[in-house]
């Protein structure tokens, strides 16, 4: 059992359940990164003495007197402090009452009325703060009158009962510093007065009031002391005692080598010392008057000077109460004989030095070494601690005495830190930086005083040493607390041993010799020996400082071993009477001891001892001295600025707090956790929360500092969630950007990329974050931020994909491709939403009404209003381009605005990801089109096939309209004979079919829907072949592992093609085999490509058509060579006539509009046919052909080809045959010129009717031989054969004459 077990079990007040419950520790393997709360915890001793030294009686010292003053004093300062508390958070009321307006008599008394119930409250604090500073006056003048008389003077004077009235001064003088500061007092009380006059009469005890009245004005507004009124009467009244003088002297000397000799070790006790020091010189200093003795302060030769001059030049700044500073000069200026010229000695003009010591940077490094070595020490002790049971004997005093020191010291390294934080902080807030400062920095100027003392006042280092020094100090604060279990019994044991040790140990030689030599100093020996012995027996030995020798030696003490502490009045009356008895003011004093009672070395060991001793008040108030000396509320406190300026509340960016919390995540050091100095910053509003409720008992600011902390707590979840996101979005773009972007851009951003994982794994596992009470799970909230971001990247980037063209599906896709990285790099941190559920949610393709999702629905959008009216297809490249004229605009959403920067790619590869995407959006080929196969997904490319196929449906059916009225106008027309020429030839056919041309529907409306039709047809031809390519490359990737270890890879990247050709013909028993195996585990799907699906269901679209396009023959089933109705020769003309004038049509074309008075094209510039429709003007007309099997007689009977072959007869004949007439030269040129394009156009048939023959089972219809007609030549018609020559034969290949 652990010694605190015995503790509560003899005090009766063990729990099992409670000690179940302490124990229990929630498993979290986090790193612990937060402080103990010092707020919330349970102190084994209180601060102060709960009995009011009222146990005093049964120690019967010579000391009652003083210790039942003290007690009183305290009592007083209890009372004291609450009106300092009310003061200081004191807000004005009256502003809040609205003013009785012009109305009727009956309202106005009740808004009168009312105001007054309101105002009474206000008015009563006001009141008691009057009686309170009469009884402090009173009180400190029965103090000095007992001080002042001649036994008191004969007698040393307790140094608690002078610290007593220094706190009674304090107080007074801060009591004072708030009424003159606050002008809410004279608001409220000027309001009160008004409604007072008026309802005087209806009150019943108005009279009363009235009288009350003037004794508060003459208080708040005094004529004859306007400012500083309480310390004018504490001076008016300390001038009517004689001899005051040398009592506050003495107060004087006793806190300047209190502040010498640092016998201190809390930082409210350090600067009360301090603060006393200029009122307590105020208070000596007196002019001539009557009754009185005159006494210069500055002159008198009983006044250590030299010492007082260095404590107010090294402390020219000290905080009061809050954000209120002090000015030790300003308070001396005040005295009756200072001079001007004496500014200087006194601290007047702080030199470097001193504006260094104020300055954090200066401190920093020693406060880092310190904390360093103090930490390596403690940490040693802590294991020893826990690994060791504690055991109550005497053997453990020697190592419980190395605790307790190693313990003070800690507790003086806090205080000493502290003390650097606050006053760095008051000194900014009395030098507050100048306008001109904002001006340079760009910022607006600021009239707040607050802003210019706090937000302006700090430089990012000053700033950095100001969260790191705090970060030691809550971070060495929570090592202390955490260890209070362990070190607990060995302080208690170190102070139960000291204290006996030196009553029965070390005080055996002066025993002995004052019993020796029959001195008078043997009476309070012993008194002080019985004061706080603990005898083994319960009996003290009679003579063992009889029998004791100076041979001996140093005498150990035998006695109890415990772990107790002595109470607060043993340890004050036994520090007091050790005092009295080495202190030399108290020796020269006859009568009571002499300097020969005492040897050297017995001073010294009393000395020793009590300045050890002073450490023991605070041992045993562990608790409290380490909340008070880690508290950094009075970085949020504000009051004094805020009654100041006039504000109700200040903005979030003035708190300092807010500004050492963002100034740690933008500019932290990136080896540093992103959260770990940032909730010890934040600590600072955990103390201001402790000090609202338990100090000042006001609920108001603490409201305040909860609203500020919840704002604060959004903003540091936002900020973080911020700097995790765009780290990670950073590295995964840059590791996901092409090879060499990605190697200069990392050695560009080493230094921001390399940051190690702890920084960001930190912050997102905390899930025990304690604030204000509460406990947060920090790991929740950055998630549910980061998800939150998640969305919107993945909206934004479909927004801006949704503002684009089809080209930019690249970008689109690796955008995405880049979230989704970044995604499955947090998932390991936190517990993100499933991609799959974001981008389903943003995409709206889920719902009882959703058709598709927005991503499909742009894709279709695009391909039908944008990539098949406006882009031309390329047969040899496979890619679209945009057309020159654009015959169908489009009008888009503008680009997104980004709510981030680091979205979609991140703001560092941002710009190398554009670079990149740039080479890809010029035109829209495979690899757009398997970006797009990998963003719609195996369910979304056969939905938008069918839309595809529903829109061709729709398109041929507005365009038979326009073919009808073509066909009807197409005049009958035969092959003409060879004989001809290639001219007349081509005169013939350019004679029948130039009205066409005329037709001024021609190009916008039936070129243009056969250009949509055919780039519908490629598009559906690519995506079936990435489609299955991608399937294979699974098959080839599988392979491996299911074929037996044997793989088609090598196949595929042997670069070698005679060796590969050689591989494949050794292969094909084993590779047939091997797909066999691939088909029967699925990896290789045995269905037909999308295309040939597609075909399919466009010959039951063309069925409608086919009975106005199908070919016309005779009974005799003889193809009628001047028939028109057939789409084979209808094709034939539009062919021929696409590319012919084209210079005429990019005329008429610039005066074309899309049929809302929208001009399409204003260019002069010749645009072809080939550059504004491309090749999917020939792709539909090869589909439609292949479809209604008219493939054969398009070959044969094709008007261009037909010049193709006459052109061909006249290259390959030895003497070309001049035709029937000399042909026009224009039209002989005109004819080459149609020649060549013709052959180009040729090859885009090869290309299509090629692809269109493997994709597509055509049924190929037989041909029948038949017996031409009696009148041969009559009848225009021909017999037909199966074509010998292929369609895309070179134009040098022989034709037959016909």
């Amino acid at each position: 059992m652990n010694p605190s077990d015995d503790l509560t079990a003899e005090a009766g007040v063990l729990v099992k359940e409670t000690r179940a419950l302490s124990l229990y520790v929630i498993p979290d393997d986090a790193p612990k990164i937060q402080a103990e709360s010092m707020g919330i915890g349970f102190s084994m001793r209180s601060g102060t003495n709960s009995i009011n030294y009222q146990d005093h009686i049964g120690l019967q010292t010579d000391f009652a007197p003083e210790i039942k003053a003290t007690a009183d004093v305290e009592a007083l300062l209890v009372e004291g402090s609450e009106h300092v508390h009310m003061l200081y958070t004191f807000r004005s009321v009256g502003r809040a009452v609205p003013m009785a307006s012009d109305q009727n008599v009956a309202s106005k008394q009740k808004t009168n009325m009312e105001t007054f119930q309101v105002l009474t409250p206000q008015i009563t604090k006001i009141r008691r703060l009057m009686d309170f500073q009469e009884k402090g006056v009173a009180m400190i003048e029965r103090c000095m009158q007992n001080l002042v008389t001649k036994e008191a003077r004969e007698r040393i004077v307790p140094d608690g009962y002078f610290d007593a009235i220094t706190k009674v001064l304090d107080l007074l003088q801060k009591l004072d510093n708030l009424k003159d500061m606050k002008a809410s007092l004279a608001t409220d009380f000027s309001r009160y007065n008004r409604v007072l006059q008026a309802l005087r009469a209806e009150l019943p005890d108005g009279d009363q009031l009235a009288q009350e009245k003037h004794k508060l004005q003459l208080f708040l507004s005094n004529f004859q002391y306007p400012k500083s009124l309480i310390f004018h009467n504490l001076r008016d009244a300390l001038k009517k005692i004689s001899g005051h003088e040398d009592v506050l002297i003495e107060m004087l000397h006793q806190n300047l080598d209190f502040i010498e000799n640092e016998r201190f070790l809390l930082t409210d006790e350090k600067y009360r010392l301090i603060r006393s020091l200029p009122h307590l010189m105020l208070l000596i200093d007196s002019e001539a008057e009557e009754g009185v003795k005159v006494v210069n302060v500055f002159k008198d030769r009983r006044i250590k000077l030299q010492s007082l001059q260095q404590v107010f030049k090294t402390y020219p700044v000290v905080p009061e109460c809050g954000d209120m500073s002090m000015t030790m000069l300003v308070i001396l200026q005040r005295s009756p004989h200072w001079d001007a010229s004496m500014g200087k000695i006194w601290g007047g003009e702080p030199d470097r030095r001193v504006v260094a010591r104020y300055s954090l940077p200066t401190h920093w490094s020693d406060i880092k070494s310190g904390h360093a070595e103090f930490l390596s020490r403690f940490s040693k002790t802590s294991s020893e601690l826990a690994a060791y049971n504690f055991q109550k004997r005497l053997t453990a005093t020697k190592y419980a005495s190395f605790v307790s020191k190693l313990v003070v010291d800690g507790f003086k390294l806090l205080q000493s830190w502290t003390c650097t934080v606050l006053e760095a902080h008051h000194w900014k807030l009395t030098h507050p930086c100048c306008t001109e400062s904002i001006a340079k920095c760009g910022a607006q100027p600021s009239n707040n005083p607050y802003e210019l003392a706090v937000k302006y006042n700090h430089s990012p280092r000053e700033l950095g040493v100001l969260v790191d020094i705090i970060s030691m100090i809550k971070s060495l604060a929570g090592i202390l607390v955490k260890a209070e279990a362990h070190v607990a019994p060995y302080l208690r044991l170190y102070i139960h041993h000291e204290v006996h040790q030196f009553a029965a140990g070390e005080l055996l030689p002066p025993l002995h010799r004052a019993h020796k030599r029959k001195r008078a100093i043997i009476n309070p020996l012993l008194k002080l020996r019985r004061l706080v012995a603990d005898w083994p027996n319960n009996m003290e030995p009679p003579d063992d400082y009889i029998r004791y020798s100076r041979q001996n030696g140093r005498v150990e003490a035998v006695h109890k071993v415990r772990v107790v502490g002595p109470s607060p009045t043993q340890l004050q009356f036994m520090r007091t009477m050790v005092r009295s008895m080495y202190d030399q003011r108290n020796q020269l004093n006859v009568g009571i001891f002499s300097k020969k009672d005492l040897e050297r070395e017995d001073l010294q060991l009393m000395e020793v001892f009590y300045n050890e001793s002073l450490c023991f008040q605070y041992l045993l108030n562990y608790s409290d001295t380490l909340l008070f000396n880690s508290d950094m509320g009075d970085l949020w406190y504000r009051e004094f600025y805020l009654e100041l300026s006039g504000q109700i509340q200040f903005a979030i960016e003035l708190s300092l707090p807010w500004i050492l919390t963002e100034h740690v995540i933008t500019n932290q050091h990136k080896t540093m956790p992103l959260v770990e100095n940032i909730l010890y910053t934040m600590d600072a509003y955990n103390d201001a929360a402790n000090r609202s409720l338990h100090v000042l008992t006001q609920r108001f600011l603490y409201d305040e500092i909860e609203a500020e902390v919840n704002l604060v707590f959004d903003q540091l979840i936002f900020l973080i969630s911020d700097h995790v996101y765009s780290y990670y979005k950073d590295v995964v773009g840059s590791r996901s950007v092409d090879g060499p972007y990605q190697e200069r851009l990392l050695q560009v951003q080493r230094k921001y990329m390399d940051v190690p994982t702890r920084r960001f794994y930190v912050p997102t596992s905390q899930r025990h974050i304690q604030v204000l009470g509460r406990v947060i799970d920090l790991n929740i909230l950055i998630t549910q931020h980061i998800n939150g971001k998640f969305y919107k990247d993945v909206e934004y980037c479909i927004k801006k994909f949704e503002a684009s063209d089809m080209s930019h599906i690249i970008d689109f896709r690796r955008a995405i491709v880049v979230v989704l990285e970044t995604h499955s790099t947090l998932t390991a941190q936190i517990e993100l939403e499933s991609f799959q559920t974001i981008v389903t949610e943003v995409d709206e393709a889920v719902g009882p009404t959703a058709f598709a999702g927005r991503m499909m629905m742009h894709v279709l959008a695009s391909l039908v209003t944008d990539l098949f009216p406006n882009y031309s297809y390329n047969g040899f490249t496979q890619r679209f381009i945009r057309s020159p004229a654009i015959l169908k605009p489009l009008d888009r959403p503008k680009n997104p605005k980004a709510d981030h920067q680091h979205f979609a790619f991140g703001a560092h590869p941002a710009r190398a990801f554009e670079m990149a995407n740039k080479l890809h959006r010029s035109c829209l080929g495979t690899i757009h089109i398997k970006m797009l196969t990998d963003i719609l997904g195996s369910s979304g490319i056969p939905l938008l096939i069918n839309n595809l196929l529903a829109n061709l449906r729709d398109r041929l059916e507005l365009s038979k309209a326009y073919l009808d009225a073509i066909t009807e106008g197409l005049p009958p027309c035969k092959l003409p004979k060879a004989m001809y020429g290639l001219a007349g030839c081509y005169g013939v056919f350019d004679a029948l079919l130039k009205p066409i041309l005329a037709y001024v529907d021609l190009k916008p409306e039936v070129f243009q829907a056969f250009k949509e039709v055919g780039n519908a047809i490629c598009f559906i031809k690519i995506v079936s072949d990435v489609l299955s390519w991608s399937v294979l490359q699974q098959g080839l990737h599988a392979s491996k592992f299911i074929c037996g270890g044997s793989s088609l890879l090598h196949l595929a990247v042997n670069k070698n093609l005679p060796a590969t050709m050689h591989s494949c013909q050794k292969s094909i028993p084993h590779l047939l085999a091997m797909i066999n195996s691939l088909h029967k585990k699925g990896i290789i799907s045995e269905r037909k490509p999308l295309f040939s699906g597609a075909l399919g269901h466009l010959c039951e679209i063309i069925k409608p058509f086919q009975s106005s396009w199908a070919e016309q023959s005779s009974p005799s089933r003889a193809i009628e060579l001047e028939a028109s109705g057939s789409f084979h020769r209808l094709w034939s003309a539009l062919t021929f006539l696409f590319g012919v004038q084209s210079s005429r049509y990019a005329d008429n074309s610039s005066k074309t509009s899309d049929g809302v008075g929208v001009p399409i094209k204003t260019s002069t510039v010749p645009i072809s046919d080939d550059s504004q429709f491309g090749h999917g003007f020939f792709f539909s007309g090869a589909l439609l052909i292949s479809l209604m099997d008219q493939m054969a007689l398009f070959k044969a009977l094709d008007f261009s080809k037909h010049v193709l072959r006459v052109e061909a007869y006249e290259a390959a004949s030895a003497a070309r045959i001049q035709g029937v007439g000399l042909a026009d030269p224009t039209l002989r040129d005109e004819a080459r010129s149609f020649v060549r394009l013709k052959i180009k156009h040729s090859q885009i048939y090869s290309i299509a009717f090629a692809t269109l023959g493997t994709c597509a089972e055509v049924n190929n219809t037989a041909f029948h031989r038949f017996e031409p007609p009696a009148t041969h030549f009559s009848s225009g018609a021909v017999t037909l054969s199966p074509p010998q020559t292929n369609f895309s034969q070179s134009t040098s290949t022989k034709i037959p004459a016909t």
